[in-house]
């Protein structure tokens, strides 16, 4: 249950698409890693996965590419999430959605569907533009069906596609335009399909046939998918639209309730947005709102929605396509371990050899010196006092968004001295030096929090006081 943002390159003030999204598993404690897959790492063989009867044969020639797994593959499956392909191709997936019992009973789900855990292996390593993984996508539901609802984005240095999948084999994609951006919460939302403008709109073979014959759509003159397809219920109003409210009030939208369901797809942001914005949105819960759960006062409305950050963030991401770099170090993967709401993104390059021995080595159980653990005891370490230790941990959010700046700012200027397998190195070195600086700067932060914590515990007594 995930909550995504998407920037177009208009929208953004460095001319980058941006597509990210927090990925919310169902245990606060689901451990991930964060690994670099080589090119033509696996050419041969059939894909089968652990938790449907879905199996796809490998195609001859995979590109290179990120993952975000889950450590424990083996009965849970990979769900590989989010990545950037050698080609500056990126893809998230999924934001789950829901479509509507109509539908449904229309078009089910299918067992052997292709599902969230495959998508990412399945898909990243062999397309070449967003709008061919949307195509590809399309050939998969065609020949297999989807094992569940899926929202699934993808983008290039130019384009950002989000394709919605809510029954077992329609599904609908939209090009953000570039001046746009948007927020989306477990809920189908993409409005008004034209058929006729094909360079913004791609769709299953048959879709209106398919509604016509079982009379979904409610309305004679329009397309609407959300309204054909989605839902609109009393779990939608606690569940998901207060999140798009919220998230969309950040970047300058503002609608009247965050029980709303006529909520704007994309929408001009109120300025050009960056990587910052995104992961303000990514990391709020509600923030100087009654709804805040941290708020004091009314406890019924800080309890009312759920809220973006949760405890059970398995990992948070950003992925850049910028423009006004060299293409060859011009993707960037901007990771939070989560929770988002005490920590910070730390940039990766994408176009690189590997990730960094603090992300890509993630056990099943605790250990402080790898980031996945890092980030939970540094959350919980804020949350015990939060009211006192807030401030502590503003300053220190603060202090790895400007360390994060300096040091891409710093790679791309030395990055342009090199060339061909020395740069891969260079960024290579770059992401693990990066990380490092991060951790330090987390470490730092964790040692101030059980300095200033201790300080806070009731087992304390003064005798001064008593004298």
């Amino acid at each position: 249950m995930c909550t995504t943002v998407l920037v177009g390159k208009k929208a953004s003030r460095t001319g980058s698409t941006m597509i990210a999204r927090n990925c919310d598993t169902e245990a606060p404690i689901q451990p991930v890693k964060f690994v670099q897959v080589e090119e033509n790492a696996v050419t041969s063989g059939t894909f089968h996965s652990v938790i449907t009867h879905f199996s796809e044969a490998y195609p001859e020639q995979a590109l290179g590419y990120q993952m975000i797994p889950f450590v424990e593959q083996e009965t849970l499956g990979i769900f590989g999430e989010a990545g950037i392909n050698s080609l500056n191709v990126a893809m998230s997936s999924t934001e789950s959605i829901f479509g509507n019992p109509f539908v449904l009973a229309a078009d089910p789900f299918t067992e052997e569907g292709l599902g969230e855990d495959a998508l990412l292996t399945m898909v990243l390593p062999y397309i070449t533009s967003a709008r061919e993984g949307v195509e590809y996508v399309g050939k998969l539901i065609e020949k297999h069906g989807s094992h569940e609802g899926n929202g699934i984005i993808f983008s290039d240095k130019d384009d950002i596609w989000y394709m919605e999948i809510p029954c077992g084999h329609h599904w609908v994609a939209q090009r953000i335009p570039d001046d746009h951006c948007a927020v989306i919460a477990n809920q189908s939302i993409i409005e008004t399909v034209d058929f006729e403008d094909e360079a913004n709109f791609m769709h299953s073979a048959n879709i209106r046939t398919f509604v016509e014959t079982h009379a979904l759509n409610p309305e004679d003159d329009t397309f609407n998918f959300r309204q054909i397809f989605g839902t609109s219920n009393l779990q939608d109003r606690k569940y998901n639209t207060a999140r798009v409210w919220y998230g969309q009030k950040i970047l300058g939208k503002e609608n009247a309730s965050p029980t709303a369901d006529d909520m704007p797809f994309t929408f001009e942001p109120a300025h050009r947005l960056t990587v910052d914005d995104v992961g303000r949105v990514l990391s709020s819960h509600f923030d100087e709102t009654i709804y805040d759960p941290f708020s004091k006062g009314d406890e019924q409305a800080a309890h009312a929605f759920r809220p973006i950050s949760m405890n059970r963030t398995a990992e948070s991401h950003i992925l850049e396509i910028r423009n006004n770099v060299d293409p060859e170090f011009a993707a960037l993967f901007w990771l939070n371990s989560g929770p988002t709401a005490f920590n910070p993104y730390v940039p990766f390059y994408a176009n690189s050899k590997d990730t960094s021995s603090l992300y890509n080595e993630t056990s099943l159980t605790f250990d402080s010196n790898q980031a996945y653990w890092r980030a939970r005891l540094l959350a919980v370490l804020v949350e015990r006092d939060y009211d006192k230790l807030a401030f502590l941990n503003f300053g220190y959010l603060t202090s790895a968004k400007e360390l994060a700046h300096q040091l891409i700012l710093a790679s791309d200027q030395e990055a342009e001295n090199y060339t061909g397998e020395e740069r891969k190195d260079f960024l290579t070195a770059c992401n693990e030096k990066h990380a490092k600086k991060m951790n330090q700067l987390a470490l730092d932060h964790i040692g101030a929090l059980v300095e200033q914590g201790l300080g806070l515990s009731a087992l304390t007594y003064d005798i001064t006081k008593d004298i």
